[in-house]
Parts: C-alpha cells; structure tokens; sequence
C-alpha cells in the first residue's frame, strides 16, 4: 500500500469515529505530563486534504460552534492501535481508545500516539456498558480485516487479570463471534494482528547467513533494546550462532554457553534494513545500523519492529569516517540487497552511491573555531 492509501484510510477512520457520539479525541500521553480532550460531538468534520506534496496528509479536526480546532499530519502515522488500557480519565479503569501511532526518527514505527478517539461513557456503574463495548469491538473487527496492516488490538495484561474483565471479554466475544476465554486473550489478539505465524519453524531463518556475518564486523555491537534496558554486546567478543532447542522449542544462541551469550527467536525476523541515521551520539554522524525486524511490536520503546539490530561502535576519527570499518557493511548491503526481505534507507543508500559523509556537528564547530 501507498502513503496516499494509508492517510485515506487513517482519514475515513477518524471521520467514522468522530461522528458517533460520545467520542472525545485525546491529544497526549500521561506519561509526558499532561493530555487534553476534544469531545467531538454532532457536527464534528475532518477537513479534506488542503496541501499537497510533503503536507499532503495535513487535515484539520474542527468542533461545530467552537473555535478550537486540531491539526494533524496523517502522513506521520504508520499504524492504528484499539487500545484497552487502564486511564486516568476513567478512574483507572480500561480505556476503550483508538490511537495513531507515530512514524519517529529515521522513519522507525513507535508505539507512542499522537492522538487517540477515545469511548467518554463505556460504564454503566463499575461494568462495561455492553452495547458501546461491543460496537467499539466490531468496528476494530471491520477495520482490522479490511487493513490488517495497519491495525492492531491489544488489551493490557493488567486489564485481562482486572474485575469487571468478564464483561469487557462477553463484548470481545460477541463482537468476533468466538469463545476465548482470559487466560487465552493475548494469544488471540497476536493471532488477529500479526500477518505471519512467527512461531520457530523446522527450517533455518532466511536471516542466519547474514546476521551471521554481520557478527564479523569489527567495531561493532549487538544491541537488544527494551523498555529501561538496553544490552550490548561486542561483536568480537561473540562466538557464532548456534540452533538451540530444548522441549521441542528451538532458538538461536549467539555466543558461547560459557560466556556471555543470549537467546533470540531469529524466525520472528521477517525484514532486515540497513539503515544510516544522523544520531546525538555520533556527534551529528551517521549511526551505521542493521537491523533485524518483527512484523509487529518487539518491545523496542525506539522503533516498534526492532527485535535487535548491529550497529558500528565508532565509524568516526574526528570529523572524518572510518572507511575501514563502514565499507564493510556496505559491501554486506551489496551482498544482500538482492533479496526481497532486505532494504535500505534512504540516507544509507545516499552512502552506498556517493560514499560516507564527514561527521556535521563536529565539522561545524571545527569550522566556527578557526
């Protein structure tokens, strides 16, 4: 699917939210401090596209009779997520959202919305009101099997294990025509949202070759980022990857069982990219990344599909790039580019045509000095 597809898609599911009533549009996250609440209410209208080129995805939300308005850049959206959350905008209990989550830095797919559609009155007492949860369900139902790509469920494990959770559930139920019960809940929603089956299969991943190589890489890390976790291990330090199973349940160790070494489930990996993203820690250099990439969320809070990646410690001296230690994963990207799960981003492909570029900030402010 297109850009233009996408934003047309996100666009009619903001406009059949708005026009339901009891809908607010919430702008924020809590955990940045502080959110605001737009009630939609009868008349509310998302405005047609006014621009064109890199603002063609600009719309703007407008309240009838009220001055205040929204704009939103629906071309840095990558996926809608129907969201069932505990909220502080109802006493702690489980929201009933549907956010639009951000495209971040380098064009990595994160888990933080910009705005969400939020259900004001989904509680008849302490219960789920039946007729608005179960509706809620059925419209993700709908936009799930029309756009798969671009729409999730995911209700939070504290929300499953919660009182009230039986009526949120009989909702869920009805709305897709199935019995799950809650201990099973997870396993549904991930069977509903992810597009390929990514449990470990008999075969080798289709990634194993070049991910081994690119454990040869000098100067370069393993890195396993999670929420308030980051793991790096140096790639010389590593021994090679090895198929490891236990209880019929297969993984891939990467170095040796005597040292320091971990566990990853490389069949999940369904895309790798190199990528060449201008980073604070390189001093406005490129940060030379590859990076082996999930269908759906990984747990990286940085870019959603992140399982893992390997990245160049110090492609740098002073201003200028190591080229000993960047053309070798550019000649990696040679070796692979041919095969359709591997791509690249814009500015690595720029590297791989004009060569590596000089470190900017450091240039400039060598050349502010002299």
């Amino acid at each position: 699917m297109t850009m233009e597809n996408d934003v047309a898609f996100f666009h009619n599911v903001i406009e059949e939210w708005i026009a339901m009533p009891d809908v607010a549009v919430v702008c924020g996250n809590w955990k940045d401090g502080s959110i605001s609440e737009i009630i939609a209410g009868p008349g509310a209208r998302l405005l047609p596209a006014a621009y064109s080129d890199c603002f063609a995805g600009v719309r703007e939300l407008r309240v009838a009779d009220a001055p205040h308005h929204l704009h939103i850049d629906l071309a840095r959206i990558h996926r809608i997520q129907y969201a069932v959350h505990p909220s502080v905008c109802l006493q702690f209990k489980p929201s009933f959202e549907v956010r639009f989550l951000l495209i971040g830095a380098g064009g990595a797919p994160t888990d933080r919305w910009c705005f969400s559609c939020m259900l004001t009155h989904p509680y008849r007492g302490d219960l789920a009101d039946k007729d608005s949860v179960t509706e809620y369900f059925r419209i993700a139902r709908r936009h799930l099997t029309s756009r798969r790509d671009v729409v999730e469920i995911d209700i939070a494990r504290s929300v499953t294990q919660a009182p009230g959770f039986h009526r949120i559930l009989d909702c869920l139920n009805s709305a897709f025509e199935v019995q799950v019960d809650a201990t099973a809940v997870s396993s549904f929603l991930d069977s509903l949202s992810s597009p390929v089956d990514t449990r470990s299969v008999q075969t080798d991943p289709p990634c194993l070759q070049l991910l081994s190589e690119s454990l040869k890489l000098t100067e370069a890390s393993l890195v396993l980022f999670r929420d308030r976790l980051l793991v790096e291990f140096q790639t010389e330090s590593l021994g090679p990857v090895l198929r490891y199973e236990e209880a019929g349940h297969v993984s891939w160790q990467i170095g040796e069982t005597s040292d320091h070494h971990c566990h990853l489930a490389l069949g999940a990996v369904t895309k790798v990219l190199f990528s060449a993203e201008e980073v604070p820690c390189q001093g406005g250099g490129l940060n030379y990344t590859i990076w082996f990439l999930t269908p759906g969320h990984s747990g990286n809070p940085y870019r959603r599909d992140g399982y893992f990646s390997v990245v160049l410690n110090s492609p740098y001296e002073g201003i200028a790039p190591r080229k000993a230690v960047i053309e070798p994963v550019l000649d990696l990207y040679r070796a692979y580019r041919d095969r359709e799960w591997v791509s690249a981003d814009e500015k690595f492909l720029d590297v791989v045509k004009n060569g590596p570029p000089v470190r900017r900030q450091l240039e400039e402010l060598h050349a502010s000095a002299e």
